[in-house]
């Protein structure tokens, strides 16, 4: 292999307000054996991205049959060479090949990134990671991304109900995974800076998409179930003159919804209250589709930033490239990639955060209170730190979770006015499991920051904090008196963490969104449907990119504070949910910038495989991948025919067995299959069950587990979920000692 970069360990000086340099000073080797699946080598080589974007000095070992470059894309059909998801991927890393590895033993690596089977460095601390757990009666199956997302139950979130199931499009179970195994590399990092302690961490994608899947584990777990609604959803994606729009419109839009269409059949009785609009829903968007049909995205997208009503366009990769609150922020960087023997410059995202201040040295030590619970653990990498959650929701509050589950004491501040909407729950009294689920390992306080008292109360907390976690809409912090500028003013050190919809500033980023809609704006949903038709956001039901960016989030979050550690500086991160979304569809991207445009989504599809897709057993759908040739000669002797007229008989074949039969004989011919479980299926499943992913409180109580584990200090779960200022008196007590 042709390698022009080789290991430079002599660090620049940092830069204390570019996220670009937050990792200064970490090496970190990525190393996974040949063996490993595919997702593996994807997802392990995109928490490098991501370690190598903060200024982690990444090296990649890469195996003499290096699977980044086999994986193809459309693109690469078109270009040939290298591939552009291994050129997007290996950005700013240092590639050795295996008998290179000698010119970096002995230096200082603090951490490795690996498969199941380890690798050969003597390392400060490891994550290791796998597609099934190793103690799982899965872990020799055969596995394939499309696999994995029908055993947790996403794909069936997807699609028509009825009709066959969808993933999520390009390499959601990877980059998901990748994104658990970058928060577990953070946790190891900030274990080994704050305590001297090493670990290893275990990671592997059937709890990683579990965990990610959670509200479909939960209704399914709890008894009311969420199924795939299609073109009935509450969160409808209609066709426009120029593309495709997702509407995701709130009870509180419905009157300006009215008034634009003004159309006499939105007067109908069937929705004249937001329960009947939900029942009904597939009548209302007949009506919105025929509204939107001869409109331009422009002027739907007008209308609902007009109205604050959540909506976006489905973007693909060159809409993306071109898109202005993108390129305001910079948020494109170059990598060069070889086309036909000639180096060419593509366009790959960035950075999904941005450091929006930095305090000025700070004058003598904060102020620390005494411990707010004797339940905190204190031996976990954050144990010891302090962390105040005014989030809400997921994308706020299970960042705050996560810092929470790795030893911060979390207090969540909310008031009788404002309280977490997740609390709330249609005809049940109490906290909903979605908040439950959500909010274990915290404190409660009751704390209306519109006071004066509730203003100055929350002041003096954050001279004794280390975090504050918010997403609320930009601009309420000011308004609140909370901004940064006066937090830094109370604690130099503090760190802000804001986890916004499309960052700080620039032109739109204060558009009102949704989880699911930025799957549109994000790239991801452009990449979901079925060949030739309309593309699918998951709504209610999933709100991927608000999962995703609480892994992010809170590896950000711990990025700063070992900064801070280093220079007494706090600050006021930005992370960004729709650079996150992006950042799963950055091969996209970069073909885009190519080619120009981008290829129809290849629905349950795979480039890479000889045959993929979720087809129907006589007893449901099961999800279906023949890797190769080889694979295929096989299953084609099971059914005594040719390969050229394999497809049609696996078709019927299948649909004469059950889903528990054809699992039985495919498996030991090496195919990847498994069933396209629903939500309340997936919390059957025993790979799951006995998994990190979810688990009890004290009390016996089904919460939200965690989608990584330490080996030596594992995770647990130390207090239920606050009720409403339930330790009230408790933490003012001690702000009054």
């Amino acid at each position: 292999m042709s390698n022009p970069k080789k290991p430079n360990l002599e660090k620049s000086s940092p830069e204390k307000s570019n996220p670009e340099k937050l990792l200064n000073g970490q090496t970190v080797i990525e190393a996974v054996s040949e063996s490993e699946p595919e997702l593996i080598h994807i997802a392990v080589s995109f928490a490098g991205r991501l370690l190598s974007d903060l200024g982690a000095h990444v090296i990649r070992v890469v195996p003499e049959r290096d699977l980044l470059v086999r994986l193809r894309t459309s693109a690469d059909e078109q270009l040939g060479d290298s591939s552009v998801l291994a050129t997007y991927l290996n950005r700013n890393k240092v590639l050795l090949n295996v008998e290179e590895i000698g010119s970096v033993e002995g230096e200082a690596i603090q951490l490795v990134l690996t498969g199941s089977e380890g690798d050969t460095f003597p390392a400060a601390s490891r994550v290791c990671a796998s597609a099934i757990a190793n103690s799982s009666a899965l872990d020799s199956a055969n596995v394939s991304e499309l696999g994995i997302q029908g055993l947790v139950g996403l794909t069936d979130l997807f699609g028509e109900p009825g009709e066959q199931p969808l993933a999520m499009g390009g390499h959601q179970t990877a980059y998901a995974t990748g994104y658990a195994i970058f928060c577990a590399a953070m946790a190891s990092l900030t274990k080994l800076k704050f305590r001297g302690e090493t670990d290893t961490a275990n990671v592997n994608s059937v709890d990683a998409l579990a965990w990610v899947n959670w509200k479909g584990f939960a209704a399914g777990a709890l008894g009311f179930p969420i199924r795939r609604a299609g073109k009935n959803a509450d969160a409808p994606v209609v066709k426009c003159a120029d593309g495709y729009f997702a509407f995701m419109h709130m009870p509180n839009n419905w009157e300006d919804v009215k008034a634009e269409l003004s159309d006499p059949r939105l007067d109908d009785e069937q929705f004249a209250k937001p329960g009947r609009r939900s029942k009904n829903a597939g009548a209302l968007n007949e009506i919105l589709a025929e509204w939107a049909a001869d409109k331009p995205w422009l002027y739907l997208y007008d209308f609902c930033q007009q109205h604050a009503i959540p909506g976006g366009p489905i973007l693909g990769g060159s809409e993306l490239l071109q898109d202005p609150l993108y390129l305001h922020r910079n948020y494109f960087t170059s990598t060069p990639h070889l086309v036909e023997g000639e180096e060419k410059d593509v366009q790959v995202p960035g950075l999904p955060m941005t450091v929006e201040d930095v305090a000025e040295d700070a004058i003598g030590e904060a102020s620390k209170a005494a411990r707010f619970s004797d339940n905190t653990p204190t031996d976990l990498p954050l144990s010891g730190k302090l962390v105040l959650d005014l989030g809400i929701f997921t994308a706020g509050s299970v960042t705050s979770t996560l810092l929470a589950d790795l030893g911060a004491t979390v207090i969540k501040v909310e008031s009788e006015s404002y309280s977490d909407p997740f609390r709330i729950w249609p005809g049940m009294k109490g906290d909903s499991p979605f908040f439950t689920f959500n909010n274990r390992n915290k404190l409660g306080l009751n704390l209306d920051l519109k006071t004066e008292d509730g203003h100055s109360q929350f002041l003096e907390l954050v001279k004794r904090a280390d975090i504050v976690v918010e997403n609320f809409r930009r601009g309420v912090l000011g308004r609140l008196g909370i901004d940064y500028p006066v937090l830094k003013a109370a604690n130099p050190k503090i760190v802000l963490a804001s986890i916004s919809g499309q960052g700080a500033s620039g032109p739109g980023s204060g558009h009102v969104s949704f989880g699911s809609t930025l799957e549109a704006i994000g790239g991801v949903a452009a990449m979901t449907g079925y060949p030739g038709e309309g593309c699918y956001i998951s709504g209610r039901n999933l709100n991927y990119p608000d999962q995703i960016v609480c892994l992010y989030g809170a590896g950000a979050v711990m990025a700063a504070l070992m900064k801070v550690e280093e220079t007494g500086r706090g600050m006021h991160i930005d992370v960004s949910q729709r650079e996150v979304t992006t950042l799963a569809v950055g091969e996209v991207v970069a073909a885009a910038s190519l080619l120009g445009g981008q290829d129809d989504f290849p629905g349950n599809k795979n480039l890479n495989a000889y045959l993929q897709d979720i087809y129907p057993s006589s007893d449901g759908w099961l999800c279906v991948t023949l890797a190769n040739e080889v694979c295929a000669g096989e299953v084609a002797r099971l059914l005594e025919c040719e390969l050229s007229e394999l497809e049609a008989r696996f078709v019927d074949w299948l649909a004469d067995r059950t889903s528990h039969a054809a699992i039985e004989l495919l498996r030991p011919l090496g195919v990847a299959v498994f069933k396209a479980n629903t939500g309340a299926e997936a919390a059957e499943e025993p790979s799951i069950k006995a998994g990190y992913a979810f688990t009890e409180t004290a009390s016996g109580q089904m919460v939200k587990g965690f989608p990584f584990q330490f080996k030596n200090n594992p995770l647990t779960i130390y207090e239920e979920s606050p009720s409403m200022g339930e330790h009230t008196d408790q933490i003012t007590e001690l702000l009054s000692g």
